[in-house]
């Protein structure tokens, strides 16, 4: 499976050095996506099987960038990197056991904790409370479960309903992984982030 990944300069370095590139908690940017991001590694622990080391946080990587016409990203286009940073596109080859595939746009879903309706028409659970479990009641509870178990929508990149999921072909697909090894990479392509 090809992949694409857009990664720093010092990343690059690192992979170009070390051989293999990993991430930590600390390439999250915003702390308010950790719960999402925590909740993305124990899928790919469930799906792909655990990181090769502990405390391993997951490579974003694209498999479809706007479409199936358009799978690889566009440099031109802004929010990459922050402005001015030098960074590298890095096409790479993974073995599709080693990779877990998700729908970008739904991927929002998780970020902000909203319910991923199957419908327009259903009824969708609007917001919980952010306390720790412990203190959640029975039906909180119940509602986070039922929260998480509509996020699982985010994977089955067949699924498409009008206003709520694009048709696969339409799909922005970003891909998580482990690690990248220098093995891997196909080509890259420096670029300095507008």
């Amino acid at each position: 499976m090809i992949l694409w990944t857009i990664q720093t300069q010092k990343a690059w370095d690192v992979l170009d050095q070390e051989g293999y590139l990993v991430t930590s908690k600390k390439n999250i940017g915003d702390v308010c996506f950790e719960k999402a991001y925590l909740w993305m590694i124990d899928q790919m622990t469930d799906r792909i099987g655990p990181p090769p080391r502990r405390n391993r946080f997951p490579i974003w990587a694209w498999y479809q960038y706007q479409s199936a016409i358009k799978p690889r990203p566009d440099l031109r286009n802004r929010a990459h990197l922050p402005p001015k940073t030098r960074g590298v596109l890095i096409e790479f080859e993974c073995d599709e056991n080693d990779v877990l595939l998700s729908d970008f746009e739904l991927w929002h879903y998780v970020l902000n904790n909203w319910f991923l309706s199957e419908s327009l028409e259903e009824d969708g659970i609007s917001e919980f409370e952010k306390s720790a479990p412990r203190d959640l009641t029975k039906e909180q509870v119940h509602n986070q479960e039922a929260l998480e178990k509509s996020w699982q929508r985010i994977f089955d990149l067949d699924w498409s309903v009008p206003d709520i999921a694009d048709p696969r072909h339409l799909k922005s697909i970003q891909a998580t992984t482990w690690m990248i090894r220098k093995e891997q990479i196909r080509s890259s392509k420096m670029f300095i982030a507008r």
